[in-house]
């Protein structure tokens, strides 16, 4: 009898096998497993915007238990063959960090139905392609508020890292949210031309200061250190100068230097990796600003809030709920082509 129960269970399991095996079932701890990927344009020791799509993946991966991968992409023909990669190793999720993504998500998603396609902006939509926009201009115009309010010479700047329509719109609310306290102030704008040249935006910031400007606004990436490091050299000198963070918390990056930051909240990526996880993906612009969860902040520099007036802080918080409970709607373009 012990012989035939035996035999009895290795015929069982053969047959699992072979089941398995030939008719393509996985099995429930792999099927189980979420899997998620990330594309950036830049390095994630950008401290901006890269960085903050990373802190979104390891937050998935923390709070979702999901397989989590990522890979600096910069190039057309490197977008579609990350792509690819990915979707052809089961991944559920790819995010496409960026503008940029939007044509390479959907001919990648073209070929493979079953994963899910997300590019951060654009407005691309298919039926396995979206794309969440971060308002981030909901914090930028809190930033104006409070760069034309602080500014002694009437002269606020904005530096970017390509002219380009996301960036563009970060500065759009920047100077609506300056002219709402002063309809006179002078706006300067410069662009380095890239997002990782520290040096040609440090030039330019220093330009800025030495035309007048107190209060500079970056949305510049990596290259946005070097507004920092101009503006820190500058008060080192004695002049009022500050600068502003964009996209992640900026103010340990220089401490001395910026005053607030424009942040996107990582708990945006795990909403949104959650909804495919649970199977109840819509393929849409997901718009995502202070009112979903406060997935966009004003983070003022705890070392240097003191310098903002009281007067400010409460003028900004007033706005911000405006913002909130939908009574008041930031300023943004509609760029959103593809």
């Amino acid at each position: 009898m012990f012989l035939l129960n035996r035999l009895g269970f290795k015929f069982s399991l053969f047959f699992l096998i072979f089941i398995s095996v030939f008719c393509g079932i996985v099995p429930l701890t792999q099927a189980s497993q979420f899997k998620v990927a990330l594309l950036t344009p830049g390095a994630i020791s950008d401290a901006g915007w890269n960085a903050l799509a990373y802190d979104g993946l390891k937050a998935i991966e923390k709070e979702l238990a999901a397989k989590v991968s990522h890979v600096e992409s910069k190039t057309p023909a490197q977008w579609e063959e990350h792509f690819r990669f990915f979707a052809s190793n089961g991944y559920d999720l790819i995010f496409g960090h960026g503008f940029e993504y939007q044509d390479a998500a959907k001919t990648v998603g073209e070929e493979f139905s079953d994963t899910i396609f997300i590019t951060t902006s654009g407005n691309t939509v298919e039926k396995n392609v979206a794309s969440v926009v971060f308002e981030l201009e909901e914090a930028t115009y809190l930033l104006g508020i409070i760069a034309a309010s602080m500014s002694k010479t009437g002269k606020i700047g904005a530096i970017g890292g390509m002219n380009i329509p996301p960036i563009n719109s970060t500065f759009h609310a920047f100077i609506q949210g300056a002219k709402s306290v002063n309809s006179k102030i002078q706006i300067s704008k410069s662009y380095v031309g890239n997002w990782e040249d520290v040096g040609k935006a440090k030039e330019l910031a220093l330009s800025q200061i030495a035309e007048g400007v107190d209060l500079i606004f970056h949305n510049a990436d990596a290259a946005g250190v070097g507004v920092f490091e101009a503006v820190s050299n500058s008060r080192k000198e004695g002049k009022s100068v500050f600068a502003f963070g964009s996209n992640r918390n900026q103010n340990d990056v220089a401490p001395d230097a910026v005053l607030a930051s424009a942040v996107i909240d990582t708990s945006a990526f795990v909403r949104i990796a959650k909804i495919v996880k649970e199977g109840k993906f819509e393929a849409k612009v997901m718009m995502t600003g202070m009112a979903q969860n406060e997935a966009i902040k004003l983070v003022y520099n705890p070392n240097l809030k003191s310098y903002v007036p009281k007067s400010v802080q409460e003028n900004v918080e007033k706005v911000r709920q405006q913002i909130i409970d939908g009574s008041f709607k930031a300023p943004r373009p509609q760029f959103l082509e593809n």
